[in-house]
């Protein structure tokens, strides 16, 4: 059988692995961290899966691992693939493994704002965040789901937060949106964030309201202001916008919410993705035998 080396461990890269795995090809999964992905992020149930209602994150974790051992699909967790040349794929130890094809599914990163100060935001999950008490409100920025859900859980563990959007509607769903009125939660709109400073104790953030200024201590600032492609340059091209090629050459496939239009990525997008790329490597591959 042929390898192929599938890079990412959430849900498009077990998706892939396992439809490879189907398909009569001989799939190795390489993950940089552990498997699952961007999944270790999600705090509340995951509501929308057909015929998985309100699945905690972890235990879908865990029907990967099963499913990937039932299918005896090798794992390689904390290995980080950084490059693909010439049928090559170099990781990070230096190691190089010969592969015919690559499945590459980068996943996504929280974009950052290039405001002074940045150097003070924040870097932990929001899962961190809980276990830490603070005198001064937490600020998250951002307007959707992922920005909703950080001030649901920090508000359910009686933290005090505030949210802040730079526009005056939301792209959260309405679910998040009701919970965060219920919670009372205090939220500013048309307002951004312009600069931090540490403080004698806490953090100093300036904010602008419809062209007004003014100066607002909190503990901690969580920036939630959307995704972005987490590309690894020797893997893929740096994408000129928000969605990532399907080919970034004629052996890598890419797949994944990186593939997919903002508004279109979820976990079930994903799962579609990986088959597709899967399919399309074997068609590939027949075609050059």
């Amino acid at each position: 059988m042929t390898q192929v080396a599938v890079i990412g461990g959430g849900p498009a890269g077990v998706s892939c692995a396992i439809w490879l795995k189907r398909l009569g090809m001989d799939p190795v999964l390489y993950e940089r961290r552990s498997l699952g992905g961007q999944l270790h992020d999600i705090t509340l149930p995951i509501p929308d899966l057909p015929g998985e209602p309100w699945i905690e994150a972890l235990a879908l974790i865990d029907r990967f691992k099963q499913h990937l051992h039932a299918w005896r699909i090798p794992v390689f967790e904390g290995q980080e693939a950084v490059e693909y040349r010439d049928r090559l794929l170099i990781l990070r130890d230096g190691r190089e493994r010969h592969y015919p094809f690559l499945a590459y599914a980068p996943g996504l990163k929280i974009r950052q704002l290039d405001i002074p100060g940045q150097e003070w935001i924040a870097s932990h999950s929001t899962s961190e965040m809980l276990m830490t008490s603070y005198p001064y409100p937490v600020l998250v920025v951002g307007g959707g789901d992922r920005a909703f859900e950080a001030v649901v859980r920090l508000a359910e563990t009686e933290h005090a937060v505030i949210l802040i959007h730079r526009r005056e509607r939301f792209r959260a769903r309405p679910d998040f949106q009701k919970k965060v009125v219920k919670l009372g939660i205090p939220i500013l709109v048309n307002t951004q964030l312009r600069s931090i400073e540490p403080a004698s104790e806490g953090l100093t953030a300036y904010i602008e309201e419809e062209g007004h200024m003014s100066v607002m201590r909190v503990s901690a600032v969580m920036i939630r202001i959307g995704m972005e492609p987490d590309i690894q340059p020797g893997l893929c091209p740096l994408p000129q916008s928000d969605v990532v090629p399907l080919w970034a050459d004629n052996r890598i496939r890419c797949l994944g919410d990186a593939v997919n239009p903002v508004a279109f990525r979820s976990i079930v997008s994903a799962y579609a993705s990986g088959m597709a790329a899967a399919k399309e490597l074997v068609m590939n591959l027949k075609g050059e035998a």
